[in-house]
Order: C-alpha cells, then structure tokens, then sequence
C-alpha cells in the first residue's frame, strides 16, 4: 500500500508541474478569450496582487450608477473627487493636484474612464469603460492601468455592471460586444 500511496503522491506532483509550466499560456489564453486570468503568472512571480486584491476587496462595495458617479467629479470640495477603473470606484481625492476641477485629468474625475486611462488618451470618446475591441497589447496594458491604479488610490465602491454594459451599447455596438465589455471590467 505504501507504494501504491507514493505513486499517487508522484502523479499529483507531475500534474502540478505541468500546470505551473503551462500556466503562461493557459493565462494568454484566458486573456485572448476575453477573460482575466483570477491568478496572473507575473503577479504570481512578483508577489504582487492589486488586481486580484482590488476584486476581493470591492466585493460587497455599495455600487454606483454611473449617474451617482458624476457627482464626484471634483467641482464640490465638500465631496471626494471618484473615477472608475474596471468597475472599481477609486477614491483620487489625494491625487487631487491632478484630478481636481482646473487640473490636467479632471476629464476622468467622475466618470468611468477605464478605456481612456490604458490607452493613455484625452480624447472624450475614449472615456469609457469598453473595452471590448482591445486586442493582446491592449488587453496586458489594460492589467498594468488596473493594477497601478487600484493599488495608489483605495476602492470605495462599484460601478453597477449593468449600467456600464448599457452604456457601452449604442447603434454601433453589438450587444455581445456590450456583454464582453461588462465581463472584462468586473473581472
């Protein structure tokens, strides 16, 4: 029998092997799909975890609508100044010196700015959190923007991913690409 138990226990060794070196393609594979990856191979190296962090910690947030979301778009300094990034409501108040009403980015304050912030754009059309046409290079830039920003400014809420879906729909989206979009940002 003590054979029979170390034979399994080297079968469960080799299939973690493989999985771990396989692990950089089953993520570019999830990521070419549309899907994040819950366990990205480089935060797994880097021992860094924003992005996974910034989901577990905003599950449970009170949400937004994108409407509610406005209100915080830094012209009232009684408020805190609020953008969204991946469905995640960042708090960019002591960022404010960028942000606030007069200042450089005061374009995202308030809004869903997810596409715009990865691109690194000003335009007002890229201010959105559609995503859905990003290809591989957008896709990892995307990652990168997500992480930077949910681990410099704290999450205090969501953004309601039924409204960003909606609003990411227009007579020149398609629904699925709408949907994709929505499952992008809430992963």
């Amino acid at each position: 029998m003590a054979g029979l138990g170390r034979f399994f226990l080297l079968g469960v060794a080799l299939v973690v092997a493989i999985v771990a070196l396989a692990w950089p393609q089953i993520e570019q594979q999830l990521i070419a799909s549309g899907y994040s990856c819950p366990y990205p191979f480089s935060v797994l190296l880097s021992g860094k975890g924003a992005e996974n962090e910034a989901a577990a910690e905003a599950e449970g947030l009170p949400k937004y609508t994108l409407e509610q979301l406005r209100l915080y778009d830094g012209s009232d300094e009684e408020k805190p100044i609020l953008l969204a990034v991946g469905g995640k409501v960042l708090d960019v108040t002591s960022g404010a010196k960028f942000y606030a009403k007069g200042k450089s980015y005061n374009l995202f304050a308030g809004m869903a700015c997810t596409r715009a912030l990865a691109l690194g754009s000003l335009k007002k059309e890229d201010i959105t959190d559609d995503v859905a046409d990003f290809d591989e290079k957008k896709k990892k830039e995307l990652v990168e923007t997500k992480e930077f920003y949910y681990e410099k400014y704290p999450i205090v809420r969501c953004v309601d991913p039924i409204r960003i879906w909606l609003s990411n729909v227009s007579p020149n989206t398609s629904a699925r690409a709408g949907w994709r979009a929505s499952l992008s940002l809430s992963a």
